[in-house]
């Protein structure tokens, strides 16, 4: 069963349509979208693919959106057999909860791509594999530096809120 009615679909809005509607970080996305470069390979082989649909759930304030979602722009600029949507994902949320990362987060974007009956092909939750890897890797590096740079602090903190948590019976979620 397609995810979603061939009505709601064609009334999500384009990727124009959907910059003209941000309400921050419209500059920044339209810039992006002018910067990426798509090689003739990788153009030559979404055309070579029949119609795809693609149904992208996100909001205007999501880094990863800013990054990811101008290259799939520049790919349906440059092919029009891709026909990208791009919808706010808290007016969307049905949708959104069928494709929750991990079964628990709403992240985006989330892209969604169908074939020309609207039947799912694959999903790509917030960004590229590798990418989220290298940033993971990175943020444990960082972590461990300030764990360091901070060990004297982290050990008063601690201590303080061990006594917090006790005299007033604190729980943390």
């Amino acid at each position: 069963m397609p995810v979603m009615s061939k009505e709601r679909f064609e009334k999500a809005t384009t990727f124009s349509q959907y910059v003209d509607l941000m309400k921050v970080n419209r500059d920044t996305m339209l810039r992006f979208t002018d910067e990426v470069q798509i090689p003739a390979e990788d153009l030559d082989w979404w055309r070579s693919q029949g119609p795809i649909k693609v149904y992208t759930l996100t909001y205007d304030g999501c880094g990863d959106a800013l990054y990811n979602i101008p290259v799939l722009a520049r790919i349906a600029r440059h092919c029009p057999n891709v026909d990208l949507r791009v919808v706010q994902r808290d007016e969307n949320l049905d949708v959104m909860d069928q494709y929750r990362n991990q079964g628990l987060y709403r992240s985006v974007p989330t892209f969604i791509f169908m074939d020309q009956n609207l039947e799912p092909i694959g999903v790509l939750k917030e960004r590229a594999e590798a990418m989220t890897q290298i940033f993971e890797a990175e943020q444990l590096k960082v972590r461990r530096a300030l764990r360091d740079q901070y060990l004297q602090e982290w050990r008063g903190e601690m201590t303080r809120e061990f006594r917090n948590v006790v005299a007033n019976k604190k729980v943390y979620p």
